[in-house]
């Protein structure tokens, strides 16, 4: 008996084998249907569902291979999702590695299979696939793809799950081989069928345009879901002559697309580069990275092609005779249809024929209109030979005329009619004849023609007419180019003969204006250029040539006479220097300057001559250098005349007509154009000078027109005043200077003199000295700022005025008690008298300070204040000004010193430095009328020692700090609170420390006293 173990054995074998014979049963059931279907795309869910009954898994895909571009796609799949078909479709381009498809390729797990790319694992990963196996589809030597088993978890398979699957996958790949192989030969014949009926289409015209348009319409949809045509128009431009879709509206919106978005002539791909290169272009499957490409400047071009689903293309070329004529792009959308090489070969035939049909219709075309030319052109000649002004003749080989038209008729007195059939001999006479049938003869004999035989001679119909002729004898064949006759061509070019010779003379007098307008233009010299004329104009135009210039007091003044005689070279500067014109005169150039019009003297007869002349002397003068024709020209330019220009000609052969005139005035348009370009560059260069004084002078200047605008606002009025160029000009006098009616008031007043005026503008004072001068166009105005000097004048005046009431104040009182002392009348005690003599004393000391200050003060100004920079003791020094202070300070004032008991010395004068103490105690005391505390603190700040002097009195207004140090400020100038002194013992203080290297400032709200604060350096150990 068997074990149990072998019955178990026995039981799975026999389940195994059941399962297998299943699997077969099922497959051989469904080969009838895969096999008897000849459809691709419905077979494809059929072989996914027959893969489930097959081989339980979680998911499936059928993945198809397309040799011609080496491509996998995802024909059809169920259990997956469509972001990992996309991501798997993509990951799998990029896979480089070698995968033999010759067994199952089996993933028993994944994440670790190192022949997946990492995005294609990441993709499996996030789908949950955790095993796999692929089954290639081998249909002959061919690859057709694979069928995928997907399984969310690890897993083994067996040997007999791999053959089942395998089996599988050789019936499917038998079923979709043979009905793509159907397909493709369906698709062949239907191709066929198709290049039948598009070659009868293309041989039923010559209206080749038409015949496309047709052709690309056949085209859809049968073989095509677009189809465009693209051809070849003048100048190698690219058109688009037809598109054909089964939707009219989306032919429209690609015309529209095409006019928007021309394609680029030198594009690498699409319609240019096949018409370019003349190879075709094959997209199998359009990839998105082409289309990105291809619109990168144009995004929005992007999403209307995304938004067509454009799947694959072809486009070939239209070539005939080795010549591209267009292009033909056939594109797959809708329909899915991926084209092939066989496609290709299809388009291409197209191609082919559809380049024959157009190049046999342009032939045909270029054909016609080449005979309707030719008929045209022969009824040109025939019009023209009948109408041509010239004369035309054909005679035969033996000179007899064939034909002739009407003007050689007329030339030779003959009718046309008399010249058919007779000789040269018979209508010209044998003397004309006998010089005529030898050129005929050399024509005949060589072959050659005889061109513009020039003439001068009578004509049989004008024998007492001798004119200039052209004469020109050509060879004329016949269709085998056997020689026939001679044609005979005669023009009349006596007129072009006098034209010619005018032309001569035009060109030469064109000449001297050309080089006479350089020689004006190359200096600014315009005397000197004017005289130099001469060498252009004498004796080519004239014999002798003067020229004059109109000053500006009315006289003119003769800048050159020049003679083309040397011999008369005295006679001319006699002419120049003894009788320039007379701006009355009656002819000449005074005429012509005072009427601006030139003036022609034809022949000059004796009698003009004395008449015109002043004097016998003139007379002689003039009679000297000859006169026989003259013309006379204005120098006109800018609308003002300013000199004339005379040509004379002392030849009687050589007599002056209209055309010369012409000429002259010519001339004298350019010498007075250069004259006035002269004047003006130098009124250019006086202004340009005078605009850069203004700019570089010190004095504020600006200009206002007649309408008060301000035009001018030079750099020093825009550092006067703060306003810059930009805030003024073009802006009303009165906007930008408050008060401006009150300046030209002042100043119609004072003429030329400046005048001092306060002027606000620019939300400040200014005092400013103004001068005033007028002009055609405006005003001038020049200030200056005066505003600092004013400050100082008033500085002063307060000075005086102060210091004359400083002094009378303690004089009086001096005097008043010297006065009552001196008294015998009145009888003092010794109290009264001691307490008068006090008085002297302490006004005494008063006086002394106030002289002492001025002195201090003068001597700072002048530079003779010397200081002795020492060693010495600043606390010492502060005490002994406390201790000097305390003998004259008001009642109700404490004094106070806080010092460090152990400083460092100072570097600085002992006396300097206790004057500028004095000051500020004196300072504190004064300013606290009311009594109060005054302390000196004195304190090591670094290396400086720092005095602060503090008191409780009026205090500084925040806005005065600064002001309080300059020469003769004074806080309190009219005595309201009844503060005096001279404004100079702040000003020597800081001129003191400075010079001692050290400073001073003050620190106060305007209000519960002050400090002043004074530093000075610590000496150097």
């Amino acid at each position: 008996m068997a074990t149990h173990a072998e019955r178990e054995f026995l039981d799975e074998a026999e389940r195994q084998f059941a399962e297998d014979l299943g699997r077969l049963r099922l497959l051989l059931e469904a080969s009838s249907t895969l096999l008897g279907s000849l459809d691709v795309d419905a077979m494809l869910p059929q072989v996914l569902d027959l893969a489930a009954r097959t081989l339980a898994a979680d998911a499936y895909a059928l993945w198809q291979y397309d040799p011609a571009t080496e491509t996998w796609r995802v024909g059809a799949h169920a259990g997956l999702s469509e972001g990992y078909v996309d991501t798997a479709m993509a990951a799998i381009r990029g896979n480089t590695a070698a995968v033999s498809l010759d067994a199952p390729i089996v993933a028993e797990n994944i994440a670790t299979t190192d022949w997946l790319t990492p995005e294609h694992r990441k993709a499996h990963a996030e789908e949950g696939n955790r095993s796999m196996m692929a089954l290639a589809l081998h249909y002959g030597p061919q690859v057709l793809g694979t069928l995928t088993f997907y399984y969310r978890s690890p897993r083994t398979f067996t040997e007999a799950e791999k053959s089942s699957a395998s089996l599988l996958a050789n019936l499917a790949a038998a079923a979709i081989g043979t009905a793509s192989l159907y397909q493709d030969q369906r698709r062949q014949a239907e191709d066929q069928k198709f290049v039948a009926e598009a070659s009868e289409l293309l041989a039923s015209s010559l209206d080749y345009e038409v015949t496309l348009a047709n052709l690309a319409k056949l085209a859809v949809p049968h073989f095509a879901d677009w189809c465009t045509i693209d051809i070849v128009g003048d100048e190698e431009s690219i058109e688009r002559l037809t598109v054909a879709h089964v939707d009219p509206g989306k032919v429209q919106w690609a015309h529209d697309l095409a006019e928007k978005y021309p394609p680029d002539p030198q594009a690498p791909y699409g319609v240019p580069n096949v018409i370019r290169t003349g190879q075709p272009e094959l997209f199998a499957e359009i990839p998105p990275e082409l289309l990105r490409g291809a619109t990168a400047d144009t995004p929005e071009l992007l999403e209307i092609l995304e938004e067509l689903g454009l799947k694959s293309s072809m486009c070939v070329p239209l070539v005939a005779r080795d010549r591209a004529l267009g292009a033909i792009t056939f594109v797959s959308a809708e329909s899915g249809r991926r084209y092939g090489e066989a496609d290709l070969a299809t388009a291409q035939d197209l191609a082919r024929r559809a380049a024959i049909s157009v190049d046999n219709a342009r032939l045909f075309r270029d054909a016609q209109a080449s005979r309707q030319h030719a008929q045209q052109s022969l009824a040109v000649v025939d019009a023209v030979f009948a109408a041509a002004p010239v004369g035309l003749a054909f005679m035969d080989t033996n000179f007899h005329y064939v034909r002739v038209n009407q003007a050689l008729a007329a030339l030779n007195g003959v009718s046309v009619e008399e010249h058919f059939g007779r000789t040269l001999r018979d209508v010209l006479g044998d003397k004309l004849a006998a010089e005529i049938e030898p050129l005929h003869t050399q024509v005949l004999e060589t072959g050659e023609p005889i061109l513009d035989l020039h003439i001068q001679r009578s004509l049989p119909a004008s024998p007492n007419e001798t004119r200039n002729w052209l004469v020109s004898y050509y060879p004329v064949f016949d269709v085998d180019d056997h020689k026939i006759g001679v044609g005979v061509v005669i023009t009349d070019v006596s007129e072009r003969e006098q034209a010619r010779a005018a032309a001569e003379r035009t060109g030469s007098r064109l000449a001297v204006l050309a080089e006479a307008s350089q020689t004006l233009a190359s200096t600014l010299d315009y005397e000197s250029t004017l005289a130099s004329l001469a060498s252009l104009l004498v004796p080519r135009f004239a014999d002798w040539y003067a020229v004059d210039i109109l000053d500006e007091d009315g006289r003119f003044r003769r800048l050159a006479v020049v003679h083309e005689d040397p011999a008369k070279s005295a006679w001319a500067e006699k002419s120049r220097d003894l009788y320039p014109p007379d701006l009355e005169e009656a002819e000449g150039t005074g005429r012509a300057v005072r009427t601006g019009e030139a003036v022609l003297y034809r022949t000059i007869s004796d009698e003009l001559l004395s008449s015109s002349t002043k004097d016998s002397a003139h007379y002689e003068i003039l009679h000297e250098l000859g006169m026989e024709s003259a013309m006379v020209v204005p120098l006109t330019a800018a609308g003002r005349t300013f000199g004339g220009l005379m040509l004379v000609s002392a030849d009687p052969r050589r007599l002056f007509d209209e055309d010369d005139l012409e000429f002259a005035k010519h001339l004298g348009r350019r010498a007075a154009v250069a004259v006035d370009n002269a004047r003006l560059y130098r009124a250019a260069e006086e202004r340009a000078r005078a605009a850069i004084v203004v700019e570089h002078v010190a004095d504020g200047v600006l200009l206002v027109d007649l309408a008060g605008i301000i035009r001018l606002w030079n750099p020093a009025a825009e550092q006067i005043t703060g306003l810059t160029a930009a805030d003024t000009v073009g802006k009303s006098a009165t906007e930008v200077f408050s008060g401006w009616d009150d300046i030209m008031q002042l100043l119609d007043t004072a003429g030329l003199r400046p005048q001092t005026q306060p002027v606000e503008i620019n939300g400040r004072e200014l005092w400013l000295s103004i001068t005033r001068v007028g002009f055609e166009s405006g005003m001038v105005f020049a200030f200056r700022d005066l505003t600092a000097e004013r400050a100082v004048e008033t500085l002063k005046s307060d000075f005086v005025s102060t210091v004359s009431h400083e002094l009378r104040t303690p004089l009086a009182a001096i005097y008043g008690a010297a006065l009552t002392l001196r008294r015998e009348d009145v009888p003092l005690s010794e109290p009264q008298r001691s307490g008068l003599l006090e008085v002297i004393a302490s006004e005494s000391d008063r006086l002394a300070r106030i002289v002492n200050d001025i002195l201090w003060a003068s001597r700072l100004e002048s530079g003779a204040m010397q200081t002795t920079i020492e060693t010495c003791d600043g606390v010492d020094l502060a005490r002994g000004v406390i201790a000097a202070a305390q003998h004259y300070i008001p009642p109700g004032i404490s004094l106070e010193l806080k010092a460090p008991k152990k400083t460092p010395p100072i570097a600085a004068d002992p006396d300097k430095a206790r004057q500028v103490l004095t000051n500020l105690v004196d300072n504190a005391v004064k300013y606290s009328p009311d009594g109060g505390k005054v302390s000196i603190e004195v304190t090591l700040e670094g290396s400086r020692m720092r005095f602060a002097v503090r008191d409780n009195g009026l205090g500084v207004p925040p806005l005065e700090h600064r002001r309080i140090f300059e020469k003769f400020y004074r806080l309190d100038p009219d005595l309201t609170r009844g503060v005096g002194g001279t404004g100079l013992g702040l000003y020597i203080s800081r001129e003191l420390l400075g010079r001692m290297g050290g400073r001073i400032w003050v620190e106060s709200s305007g209000s519960d006293g002050s400090t002043f604060v004074a530093e000075l350096p610590l000496a150097s150990a």
